[in-house]
């Protein structure tokens, strides 16, 4: 591989694990309590509504954030909600649960002064695409909608670690692998010693998140995580994979794709429900471009 002079020095950190390299990042993103516990209750099987609601309440600016994105063309359906309780009841718990996911998960992914020349916008909008593509892929194949939201929305986390850690080379390497078209995990592994699924699933370890969003995180650019992880890695990836083809605006359709093809395969899936797919994706992606960022 032809690597750029300016990364191809490791500089000390091929020696290093995931783990020692997050131990010497200054700046990391704190760890999101509340969403960790959010994510808790929505794997129990009888969440109880109020316990929601106290959770919510616990962060005054995270519930206001929480009611602004309930109300905005986005989400909302044309009546004000005025408290996070009413927004529970009227919305329902899974479409709160992805609102204040997402908050959690921008606000993670926003790269620090620290960082210039990272396309952290670029990684914002990726996620965002990425997680509403493996929510409603969930759907459709039986997996838990919510954990497949998850973690699509933080499975480049470890981009944002790199870039914190080692911006300028990190940048560089970024660049190198767009204009040469050299995948960028491969670039990572002989640079770093690691990926950034193996960082992103490392930090999310130490966030406290639970195995099935930190084990398809780790294995979406690789195959390295678990077979029993296998059904979520495989649609997190696709998830990834669809919303770069979205926002490529490639002419062809992503079931004709050597990703759509695998993506059909593994879940049994046909042309027309990968096509119903993308044809969904490409409406929610056009709403979002004419809706208030989050």
């Amino acid at each position: 591989m032809n690597s750029l002079p300016a990364i191809s020095e490791p500089a000390g950190e091929i020696e290093k694990s995931p783990e020692a390299y997050l131990d010497g990042i200054e700046n990391l993103p704190p760890t999101p309590v509340v969403l960790v516990k959010l994510i808790d209750l929505f794997r129990q099987p009888d969440v109880d509504v109020d316990d929601i609601v106290q959770l919510l309440r616990r962060d005054p600016a995270l519930a206001m954030e929480v009611l602004r994105c309930c109300n905005n063309s986005f989400f909302g359906n044309g009546n004000t909600i005025k408290d996070v309780n009413e927004a529970v009841y009227r919305l329902g718990f899974h479409e709160v649960y992805e609102i204040t996911v997402t908050l959690f998960g921008l606000r993670a992914l926003t790269a620090p002064t620290a960082a210039p020349g990272f396309p952290a916008a670029e990684l914002r909008r990726h996620s965002s695409i990425a997680a509403i593509a493996a929510g409603a892929l969930a759907r459709d194949t039986g997996l838990p909608e919510g954990i497949a939201f998850t973690t699509a929305l933080l499975h480049d986390l470890g981009k944002l670690a790199f870039a914190i850690a080692d911006p300028a080379r990190y940048v560089a390497l970024l660049d190198h692998c767009r204009l040469s078209g050299a995948a960028v995990s491969a670039v990572e592994q002989e640079t770093f010693g690691f990926t950034h699924s193996e960082l992103g699933a490392q930090l999310l370890r130490r966030w406290g998140m639970p195995e099935e969003v930190v084990l398809p995180v780790l294995g979406h650019a690789s195959p390295a995580a678990p077979e029993r992880t296998e059904p979520l890695r495989v649609l997190t990836q696709s998830a990834s994979e669809l919303a770069n083809h979205l926002e490529a605006k490639s002419g062809g359709m992503f079931s004709a794709t050597p990703e759509g093809k695998r993506l059909m395969e593994f879940f049994g899936l046909d042309p027309h429900d990968v096509d119903g797919w993308e044809c969904m994706m490409r409406a929610k992606v056009k709403h979002l471009d004419s809706s208030e960022p989050l």
